[in-house]
């Protein structure tokens, strides 16, 4: 559904009545969400936006952003989860596995079907009931973090039924597509896939006890279907069966010689011993064991885990203080005024130690805005609501006592953390484009000498080459003067117009005539994404100053989305640093690429201009409007 670029119809703040009636829409379709859980992702203060777009098919979408990140979108007045909220919370819809090999043909616009599912070791009986078009995502086998949210177009009576053939899941949205590039473009993590810490435990006893009798492929017997199916699903369980007996003959030796000291290890673990976390915490945070991996490292594994995991709302007190602290003496004042939500995130979680993880929901403060709160009234820091919902911190205290006693308790202030994918507060890496061109019409015949077709693609420098290897590979060069080139029948008939008389041209007109005659292109690469091509040229960045009512004048931003450049945080930030106001609107008129525009009050070129160059790298070249910064230096003189 995303896959291709949509256009934005509106972009609006959300209302309170609009959040309300979101939260319980999203609470009535996911009922394993908990009240805490809805509030991390419907936040009542944090900056939210609804977008209505129309997609490349034409169909009508709204979806809602939490600080410019997508967290749901609905179609059809049925909500959908985005990847970025299925990151937070994984196992919120009911799942499907795939070979990771299939996420290319997913992210290419194909659905998901039945033979490339991966079946659990329970086979069909151990997957939830489900009907047709219940809302599901996709994941990949080795990582518990969904790559895809779509629709079943099957049942689970109809897997039998079918014999697990035929399409599974239409997929709407997918890791890469369009409306993940809509957010902060994080790349796939890598989640683990959680279970109860006990019942590993039991089965690892039990696997220990019965000399890995289920290594044998041992099954139940499945409800029957057709005599076709039932033979394929068979022979694929057979080869199952095969394979994990070759696994168990290969694993009974090694299992042999640690048998004994897996047994010490659980018996050494006392119910009643103090230093470990409670079941409940053990279910959170245990990892799954790769069984066929050596069971007393992963024994061993999951103790050295559990050591380094804050159990107490005590200890993950202490944790987010010390990441606060951390992320505050590296703070500056030019990084002010900061959302507190960009501060926790791209500030604070940073600097969780390694195995340790910051959870505000297992502190005593719960809420990210009540543990700043406490900071304010302690004095470190101080925040302001800069517009209805959203705080930003907008100073910080460094002389305070509290900060100067915790520098002095460490050794040494942590390294600043490296910044691992683009943020909306800090500087990025700009785009980068390359002119290009494509085989026209009026010169397949002259390329297809060489085996290329219409529409090949070429940079610059290639299609040169390629002009300069044919002449010289024809014999097309004049000896008697290099620098003209001899035009042969091919060349006369893509080059020369009817009432033209051209024997020969010289190197430069050649080039320029064969340039002139193909399809402009360009191939842009935004950070974090695989290279765009896109047909005629690039659109400059325009930047313009209106007159409006009166002597009131107001500056356009236009053309921010070709260039990668979320209008929303594009306005967010120059409203910060200019204290004023900001809106995005739709582009008006007719436009070959409907877009946003972002509209600043006031004569803000200056401002724009930096952001645009020095913030988000923009070569100059590609914006339009910079002339007007020159007229301001001239009146100022």
């Amino acid at each position: 559904m995303f896959i291709k670029a949509f256009k934005i119809k509106t972009s609006t703040a959300i209302r309170g009545s609009d959040r309300r009636k979101l939260r319980a829409q999203v609470q009535a379709s996911f009922p394993k969400l908990d009240a805490e859980e809805l509030s991390v992702l419907i936040p009542n203060k944090e900056e939210m936006t609804i977008t209505k777009i129309s997609t490349h098919s034409g169909d009508t979408v709204t979806f809602y952003s939490v600080s410019g990140e997508p967290v749901f979108f609905e179609v059809e007045k049925r909500i959908f989860p985005t990847v970025y909220t299925l990151w937070k919370y994984p196992d919120m819809l009911l799942s499907f596995t795939t070979w990771p090999l299939v996420l290319e043909n997913l992210s290419g616009g194909a659905d998901l079907m039945l033979p490339g599912i991966i079946l659990p070791p329970g086979g069909l009986d151990s997957i939830e009931r489900f009907e047709k078009n219940t809302i599901c995502c996709v994941k990949l086998k080795g990582n518990n973090a969904p790559v895809a949210v779509g629709l079943t177009t099957v049942s689970r009576k109809d897997l039998y039924e079918d014999g697990m053939r035929g399409k599974g899941v239409n997929i709407l949205h997918v890791f890469t597509d369009c409306l993940w590039a809509h957010g902060s473009k994080t790349l796939l993590p890598q989640i683990n896939e959680q279970v109860d810490s006990n019942k590993e435990m039991l089965e690892n006893d039990e696997e220990i006890q019965d000399g890995g009798k289920e290594m044998k492929g041992e099954t139940e017997e499945t409800p029957k279907f057709d005599a076709e199916a039932k033979a394929e699903v068979a022979t694929t369980e057979q080869s199952h069966a095969d394979n994990e007996e070759k696994l168990g003959k290969d694993e009974s030796t090694t299992d042999t010689s640690h048998n004994g000291l897996l047994i010490e290890d659980i018996q050494s673990i006392s119910i009643q011993d103090p230093a470990l976390p409670s079941d409940e915490a053990c279910a959170s945070n245990c990892n799954v064991l790769d069984h066929s991996t050596n069971k007393h490292e992963n024994s061993q594994a999951i103790e050295d885990n559990l050591a380094t995991i804050p159990t107490t709302s005590e200890e993950m007190d202490e944790l987010l203080g010390y990441c606060f602290f951390c992320a505050v003496l590296r703070l500056k004042e030019n990084d002010l005024p900061l959302l507190t939500s960009a501060f926790f995130r791209n500030h604070m979680l940073p600097y969780s130690p390694d195995g340790k993880f910051l959870d505000l929901k297992k502190s005593s403060y719960k809420k990210l805005s009540k543990f700043l709160q406490s900071m304010q009234e302690r004095g470190v820091i101080k925040i302001q609501e800069m517009s209805k919902g959203v705080d930003s911190v907008i100073a910080v205290d460094f002389s305070h006592e509290e900060l100067k006693s915790f520098k002095t308790s460490i050794d040494s202030l942590p390294p600043k953390p490296i910044k691992t994918a683009p943020v909306s507060t800090n500087k990025q890496q700009g785009p980068v484009i390359e002119e290009m061109v494509s085989v026209s019409g009026g010169l397949a015949n002259l390329f297809a000498t060489a085996g290329y077709e219409k529409g090949s693609v070429f940079t610059l420098a290639e299609a040169r080459k390629f002009v300069t290897e044919y002449a010289k590979t024809n014999e097309l060069v004049d000896k008697n003067n290099p620098r003209m080139v001899i035009l042969d029948p091919v060349l006369t008939k893509a080059l020369v117009n009817k009432n033209e008389d051209v024997p020969s041209l010289n190197w430069e007109n050649l080039f320029t005539r064969v340039l002139n005659k193909m399809n402009s292109c360009y191939q842009i690469t935004l950070p974090g994404q695989s290279a765009l091509l896109r047909k005629g040229k690039i659109d400059p960045l325009e930047i313009k100053i209106e007159q409006r009512m009166g002597n009131k004048k107001v500056t356009l931003v236009r053309n921010l989305d070709a260039y990668g450049i979320e209008p929303q945080e594009f306005a967010h930030k120059i409203q910060l640093k200019a204290a004023c106001s900001t809106s995005v609107n739709q582009l008006p008129g007719k436009h070959k690429t409907p877009g946003m525009q972002v509209m600043v009050q006031g004569n803000q070129v200056s401002l724009v201009a930096t952001a645009l160059l020095d913030d988000y790298k923009i070569p100059k070249k590609y914006i339009s409007g910079l002339e007007l910064l020159k007229n301001q230096k001239k009146k100022k003189k």
